[in-house]
């Protein structure tokens, strides 16, 4: 991000699972100190102890604090498979989603990112999802959030409340109590269609794409080559040298498409890797 006022150069992002809720802070620096301050103060104290965090294989991410961190909080830490974003991907989609409410807020001035942030997040947080037609505010507590074009155009909620009569404050007690009632009867059925109108979405997806991929399936105890790539970028290697290395043994394996690896003297190799940076080896 460009440079801001107070020395605010990178956004820290987080994004539950099931309802797209982000979470997001401005930072000076990426460092271990203000990734566990933000995950104790942004999500353990206002939405609990996590039971899984997944993230990229950043410094500020894999580090003996942060696994410390977790495993006091019997947090189970997963990280990415190494070189492939993909694996994070609701963390990758909800950054794209914030750079893009930003740029349209900023117009030229790129500096006041850190000002217009809470904004992107309420504006994005309260947008109902194409796929769900929920929100993430809804999915989360229940009911949907009062934004401001109600307050101008007087939604029949915001109009019902404008006509409150301090003589009537028991009748409103009792009509507000009862439909309380039904917004807390409601969010588990909202939520559990959400998630089979999000399961559709993504078998829909599935056959698109595995219409036009032939995946690469290894089984434990295979050789295989792994992709050669330059530290810090996702670069290949020079010309002149080759692309892939190894071999290696396919250790264990961690997920859909997704390995881990070993060397044929027994050394484990850290993280896992994905399908598409692998290739079998033939002896």
């Amino acid at each position: 991000m460009p440079t801001a006022m107070r020395g605010y150069k990178w956004i820290l992002v987080a994004v539950d699972y099931f309802t797209k809720w982000i979470e997001a802070k401005p930072l000076t620096q990426p460092t271990a100190q203000n990734v566990e301050n933000f995950l104790w103060a942004n999500i353990a104290c206002r939405y609990g102890i996590p039971m899984i965090i997944i993230t990229d294989n950043g410094t500020p991410f894999a580090n003996q604090r942060i696994r410390d961190f977790c495993g006091e909080h019997q947090i189970n830490l997963k990280y990415a498979s190494v070189w492939h974003p993909h694996t994070n991907g609701q963390a990758e989609a909800a950054n794209k989603n914030i750079l893009n409410i930003l740029k349209k807020r900023l117009d030229g001035a790129k500096a006041r990112w850190p000002e217009e942030l809470s904004g992107a997040l309420w504006a994005y947080n309260t947008a109902p999802s194409e796929v769900t037609q929920e929100s993430p505010f809804a999915l989360s507590f229940g009911m949907d959030a009062v934004i401001p074009i109600e307050l101008e155009h007087l939604s029949p909620r915001v109009e019902a409340a404008a006509r409150f009569e301090p003589e009537a404050l028991q009748t409103w007690v009792d009509e507000n109590d009862d439909s309380r009632r039904v917004d807390l009867d409601l969010p588990e059925q909202r939520r559990e269609l959400a998630a089979i109108k999000r399961l559709e979405h993504k078998r829909r997806i599935e056959r698109y794409y595995n219409r036009k991929v032939n995946p690469k399936v290894f089984s434990r105890g295979d050789l295989v080559l792994k992709r050669r790539l330059l530290a810090g970028s996702n670069l290949g290697v020079p010309k002149l040298e080759p692309n892939w290395e190894g071999p290696y043994i396919v250790r264990e394996i961690a997920g859909p498409n997704a390995y881990y690896l070993m060397t044929c003297e027994g050394t484990q190799i850290p993280r896992s890797w994905s399908g598409d940076d692998l290739k079998k080896f033939y002896a």
